[in-house]
């Protein structure tokens, strides 16, 4: 049975404004047994049998469980299965109500409980643990009678009446939950242990990829297209053409995956070796560590493809036709972002030698690069160092969101023009993954100087893929043949990666952290969800302009000062849209906390520290502050989320990384990096080689100015 306590809702209490009436509105913390939740009518060994199967999956099976009550919920109430019809014998009728519902403010009930999107994410307002469920909900009491005036109702009177209506409220919610949610629903079970089972599996298929020295995997049958670029939906098949890899490629291969107990649990398309009744083999297209391409003609799938992979670091839905498509946790997309804040960051492996402004005495230093406006390639090499320093092992690049001269630079450009201050990403990425291990999958269309760096290649044709490898090397040598060094760094395209232009740890600076006041700061959505704004709690110190219906929404306009603005809008891994960016900013506020708590520790390791928390205690003790479940309307963070929008969900480290790097007003400092006496070694070695050289050039000189020469001769 459930477990229902009430709490004063802090957002929205108090009286309807109606004569024959009254709304109370209250938190509704309900809580239940994974034991009671998943056990069936048929007998008590099938009960056992389904327990055992689900705690065989570990913490992604408790991911999936809270994800399936959330849309269950969410499914209810928009059959409006969540009221009870009809009042009692007071007049007294109870509802409950997602946190993301709020009345009148919301007309579409098709999103609440985050049912826009089919990611399985942590979220703050249902969560499980191995051995319970917990569900935090709004509810809502409305009392009919004809003499009362909600208006005029005294405070007295009032707290009187909302706690005789919080007392109805208990044991109402009990009721409605246990008639739909578990409680010997064998139903749900089934449907939620299908759920956990496909979650589990593509955790597990996950997992598989290193041992296939790879670092992406699309499974045959895989419908990719979306229903449009606003619903995540998958597109009617046909016209969409299932994913089928390569025939007769080494990048067709099958992955084995030993399921277990939740084996019988699952509904759907793997197939079970019959010699082995719980392992799952799934066969489709592995991508393999290095440098992949694909290529082909415009709209023939290139990016979609690229965009599977990029979701594919998250679980998805069953249905979702991608739920086999898998790829490495450490994957991050990189491309340019014109305008986008950069502080004190090393982008020299591709940014160098830039021309000094006229009356600028002291050259740009681009081991130390800040911008409040960074152009295409300067956001995108950005983007790269940043990648790199919070430990990204893949790059997923799209040529058409990309700065064109930041991706490549052919040989005619090259010859026209000598002194160029940038070294292109094709140029570096054989040395990014032999010195660095980083990865790369790049979705290119119109550059075939590309075909020179890859390990494999993907061509896409009328989105079937084909093996093009071998085809894309003989072009390559044709049409490269006799290529000349680059400004001396090695054979162009195949450029080793150089220790200088690593980027080291960085942290705020002292004076940062010392006016940052964490514990007076909040979060506000701004442009429409696609931005977030990181500002003190007390507005009345800065000079805002809020109005009443801004407020609402928890939006913050400010009138000059951008300080604490970031712009995630080209985030494209940021896949839990509003909920996710909430989330970041308030991580934002936390890893600053860390900050001020712990000096010379880099932001990567905050981000580390961050993610083990949050591991060991939910994406919500970010916004609790270490109180108790039932203790949370002291904490101004979380009163604030309820305000936003209801509830968050957990974003990964990168997109917190990228948040917080983003935010403009930050100020950082490059910490230092201790060198090993191997790199000691090598690096006064190849200043000796240089400065040889250097002898040699001037030698050669010498001998030459001293050499008569006969213009007749």
């Amino acid at each position: 049975m459930w477990s229902v306590t009430c709490l004063e809702d802090p957002v929205n209490h108090g009286a309807s404004s109606s004569t024959s009436d009254q709304t109370y509105f209250f938190l509704v913390h309900a809580q239940i047994s994974i034991a009671s939740l998943l056990s069936t009518s048929a007998d008590e060994q099938q009960s056992s049998q389904i327990l055992d199967a689900f705690r065989t999956g570990g913490h992604p099976a408790c991911v999936a469980l809270a994800d399936f009550c959330a849309r269950k919920v969410g499914e209810l109430f928009r059959k409006n299965e969540l009221t009870l019809s009809n009042p009692d014998e007071n007049n007294i009728t109870c509802a409950l109500e997602p946190l993301d519902y709020a009345g009148s403010r919301r007309k579409k009930k098709s999103n609440f409980m985050g049912s826009h999107t089919p990611y399985v994410l942590e979220r703050t307002d249902v969560y499980s643990t191995e051995q319970e469920v917990n569900i935090m909900l709004r509810g809502k009491v409305c009392t009919i009678d004809e003499n009362i005036n909600a208006d005029m109702i005294p405070d007295e009177e009032y707290l009187e009446l909302a706690a005789s209506k919080m007392a109805a409220l208990k044991p109402a919610s009990e009721r409605i939950l246990s008639q739909h949610l578990g409680s010997q629903n064998t139903e749900f079970a089934t449907q939620a242990m299908n759920h956990i089972a496909c979650v589990v599996l593509q955790h597990r298929l996950r997992s598989c990829l290193a041992t296939k020295g790879a670092v992406a995997f699309v499974a045959d049958g895989s419908i990719l297209p979306r229903k449009s670029g606003a619903n995540d939906a998958p597109m009617a098949s046909p016209p969409a053409v299932p994913s089928e890899a390569p025939a007769e490629s080494p990048m067709k291969q099958t992955l084995e995956v030993d399921l277990g107990l939740l084996r019988p649990f699952l509904v759907s398309k793997p197939v079970a070796d019959t010699s082995k009744p719980t392992i799952i083999t799934v066969t489709g297209l592995v991508i393999s560590t290095g440098i992949t391409l694909v290529v082909g003609g415009g709209y023939h799938g290139k990016s979609t493809l690229l965009r599977a992979v990029a979701a594919g670091v998250y679980d998805k839905i069953p249905g979702d036709g991608r739920e086999y498509c898998v790829t490495v946790p450490m994957t991050t997309t990189i491309r340019a972002e014109d305008g986008r804040y950069v502080q004190n960051c090393n982008i020299s492996a591709f940014i160098s030698n830039l021309p000094t402004p006229p009356g600028v005495s002291k050259a740009v230093n681009t081991t130390h690069f800040s911008s409040t406006e960074a152009s295409g390639s300067t956001s995108q090499a950005a983007n790269v160092a940043e990648a790199i320093e919070m430990g990204a092992k893949v790059f997923l690049v799209d040529e058409d969101v990309s700065a064109a001269n930041f991706m490549a630079r052919d040989g005619r450009m090259r010859a026209l023009v000598m002194d160029e201050s940038i070294t292109p990403l094709l140029y570096r990425v054989n040395g990014m993954y032999s010195s660095l291990g980083i990865s790369c999958i790049v979705v290119v269309g119109g550059v075939g100087d590309w075909l020179d760096v890859p390990d494999q290649v993907i061509l896409m044709n009328k989105y079937v893929m084909s093996d093009a490898t071998k085809k894309a090397q003989s072009i390559s040598k044709q049409f490269s043949h006799g290529h000349v060094q680059y400004g001396g760094k090695g054979l162009v395209h195949q450029l080793e990666w150089e220790r200088k232009g690593t980027p080291s740890g960085r942290r705020p600076t002292e004076s940062f952290l010392q006016q940052f006041q964490p514990d007076n700061s909040t979060v506000s959505l701004l442009d429409g969800g696609h931005a977030i704004s990181v500002h003190p709690s007390d507005l009345d110190d800065r000079d805002v302009d809020m109005t009443d219906a801004t407020l609402l929404e928890g939006e913050a306009i400010y009138d000059d000062d951008d300080d604490g603005y970031i712009d995630l809008s080209r985030c494209e891994q940021l896949m839990g849209k509003k909920p996710q960016l909430f989330a970041c900013g308030q991580c934002v506020i936390w890893l600053i906390r860390e900050a001020q708590r712990n000096p010379n520790t880099s932001v990567s390791q905050l981000l580390s520290k961050l993610d083990q928390t949050i591991e060991k205690k939910g994406i919500i003790e970010v916004f609790a502050s270490n109180l108790p479940v039932t203790d949370l309307s002291k904490s101004s963070s979380w009163i604030h989320l309820l305000n936003v929008c209801g509830f968050a969900y957990r974003p990964r480290s990168f997109e917190i990384g990228n948040a917080f790097f983003r935010m403009r007003g930050m100020k950082l400092v490059q910490l230092p990096v201790e060198e090993s006496l191997e790199e000691v070694a090598q690096r006064l070695e190849a200043e000796k080689r240089k400065r040889d050289l250097a002898e040699i050039w001037a030698k050669r000189r010498i001998k030459a100015d001293a050499k008569p020469t006969n213009r007749f001769l």
